[in-house]
């Protein structure tokens, strides 16, 4: 590592490593946007100097034609992540037609905390850096290992070392990797590394053949630098299948060797570190995984089941336990566990992990996640925080940390944690979507009806962009246009009762009562039968100038926990109840207080 990635800057309140890529305020992590965070650090490091505008762009995008207002809305942002707006102290000096110059008093400490640099100020800078060129690797894909034998029945394989090899190597702090929701769409090809390595946006990618014989597994393994195409390091591997562990030991140890990676002790043992020993339970474990990355309902429960039986040979498996409240979350989300039980079981599966190992920071994440929909916002907050801290690495930690900041209305910090999620997975449809969320509720609605196109773009069918770009046509007083949006995704979900309320809502906002009140009263008769979002009914009636009934329902949704529920403090469907005292006497309840 070089010298001026050993730094350790401090100002005010503040501290930024920039190894770790992270800013502090005492202690707190501050949530950046990764261009927010290059900003930053380019005026820290030149601080007391002016930096031209032209100067800093070339740095922030050095192959890449932007307009200055991208620029600019990085200092915006910046400033308020630094409290300027708040009337604290003033960091960032804006010198008219010029730049900008860092003129808060900076303090820089090497890795060994030796004092480099006391103070720098406007008049002049005390002491230069040095920097080195080492030309290192900071980023790696891991694709699923290709099967030798066509139609073999262990295909799981090929997914689920793969994705045990991104969970080794995540904890690795100086390295990106890839999570395996990014590269689960190459299992089955086989495609071109290098190819794969400029669609994820890294700078090398590990790719494999598995077949497993008998009793014994053969690995041959590559590590493909992205740039040039080079290997960088393969070998190729003859053992026992109970030692597939030993395997996967050393395919992420010198994977770190080979990109010249600084390893500490206590990464070193996280490389090795081992979740269970019982084979079959890792066995089922990895067909838990490569169920639950497909993500259908009946691939969710298949992979719960696989997960339940995993426990079952070992009751200590605490990534077992993280598998399985997953499971029950993402259930929830497709409608095939009632909201109240589902998340129950999430809570306790995740939690009964952490008592069997409170460093796995995709279970700390996993109980944080189901904490933000039983409306614990402290411990939602707590959590996610501590997640992000135990893996640095985890998208979906980022992800829904950024659905906690949103619900509680904190929306420029929310998009700065998605846009740290899509950093580390750029791919992901949920994580691209969940963007569009974020400005769908900041009611910034041509952003996000752009965002939505950009997730359709990348994959026609995903419902949930598909019936969010309609939401924003609504909002934005697009009706027919929003209607035939509501239609696509409709056709592309025909059992999901949530384009249904959306339409009602629709009709309601449009002045067409006659087709919202139709659409109304078939909700509430299958509210009988099956689960139905109150929340959505409850919006029909709203928009229908029905507030007693519009109430009468949010308490139903209060009471069953409906998922619509803790958006309420930022629902801009529901605005016209907002100055009711029983809103916020709602509010209150959930813990949402306006």
């Amino acid at each position: 590592m070089s010298e001026r990635e050993k730094r350790l800057y401090r100002f005010g309140p503040f501290s930024l490593d920039a190894a770790e890529r992270r800013l502090l305020r005492d202690g707190d992590p501050v949530s950046l946007a990764p261009k927010v965070f290059d900003t930053l650090l380019a005026l820290i490091e030149d601080s007391g100097r002016l930096v031209a505008k032209n100067d800093l762009m070339s740095r922030l995008w050095p192959d890449s034609f932007v307009e200055e207002g991208s620029l600019a809305r990085n200092i915006s942002d910046l400033r308020k992540a630094l409290g300027e707006s708040a009337g604290e102290a003033s960091y960032i000096e804006t010198v008219p037609k010029a730049g900008y110059r860092f003129v808060g008093g900076v303090t820089m400490v090497g890795q060994d905390s030796t004092l480099i640099v006391q103070r720098r100020t406007k008049s002049r800078v005390v002491v230069e850096e040095e920097i080195s060129g080492d030309p290192l690797i900071r980023s790696i894909a891991v694709l699923p290992f290709k099967p030798l034998a066509a139609g073999d029945s262990d295909d799981y394989l090929g997914i689920g070392v793969a994705d045990a090899l991104i969970t080794r190597l995540s904890k690795l702090r100086r390295i990106r990797v890839r999570p395996t929701s990014a590269i689960a769409r190459y299992s089955g090809v086989s495609p071109d590394p290098v190819a794969v390595g400029r669609e994820l946006g890294v700078e090398s990618v590990l790719e494999g053949n598995i077949q497993r014989a008998g009793d014994r597994i053969r690995v041959t393994v590559q590590l493909v630098n992205v740039e040039d195409g080079a290997a960088l390091w393969a070998e190729k591997m003859d053992e026992k299948f109970t030692d597939i562990f030993a395997v996967e030991d050393s395919i992420s140890e010198q994977v770190a060797r080979a990109l010249m990676l600084e390893v500490t002790a206590d990464e070193h043992k996280l490389l090795r570190k081992r979740y269970t020993d019982n084979i079959d339970a890792y066995q089922l474990y990895l067909k838990g995984r490569y169920h639950w990355n497909r993500r259908s309902t009946e691939q969710l429960r298949t992979g719960a089941e696989c997960f339940r039986q995993a426990i079952d040979l070992d009751p200590s498996y605490a990534s077992a336990y993280a598998g399985l409240s997953d499971s029950y979350t993402l259930l929830v989300i497709r409608e095939a566990l009632p909201p109240e039980e589902g998340f129950k079981k999430a809570k306790a599966a995740a939690e009964m992990a952490l008592q069997i190992d409170e460093s796995l920071g995709e279970a700390q994440a996993s109980l944080a996640h189901a904490m933000l929909h039983n409306w614990e916002w402290a411990g939602a907050q707590n959590g996610f925080k501590r997640a992000i801290e135990l893996n640095p690495n985890y998208p979906s930690a980022h992800h829904w940390y950024s659905e906690y900041l949103m619900a509680t209305g904190k929306l420029d910090l929310a998009l700065a944690e998605i846009e740290w999620a899509r950093e580390l997975d750029p791919l992901s449809l949920i994580i691209n979507a969940h963007r569009g969320d974020v400005l769908f509720f900041a009611r910034r609605y041509e952003e996000s009806a752009a965002q939505y196109k950009k997730v359709l773009e990348l994959d026609s069918n995903f419902f949930l962009a598909q019936i969010s770009l309609a939401r924003a046509h609504a909002q934005l007083g697009n009706y027919e246009q929003a209607v035939v949006e509501y239609d696509r995704a409709r056709s592309l979900l025909p059992d999901s009762l949530e384009g249904s309320w959306m339409l009602g809502l629709l009709y309601a906002t449009w002045g067409k009562q006659r087709e919202a009140r139709a659409i109304l009263d078939g909700l509430i008769e299958q509210s009988k039968n099956r689960y139905v979002s109150p929340c959505g009914i409850a919006m029909i009636c709203a928009a229908l100038g029905d507030d007693n009934e519009a109430f009468r329902w949010l308490e139903k949704a209060f009471e069953v926990h409906d998922g619509e529920v803790f958006n309420l403090k930022v629902e801009p469907r529901l605005d016209s109840l907002r100055a009711d005292a029983r809103y916020k006497d709602l509010l209150s309840r959930i813990g949402l207080v306006s």
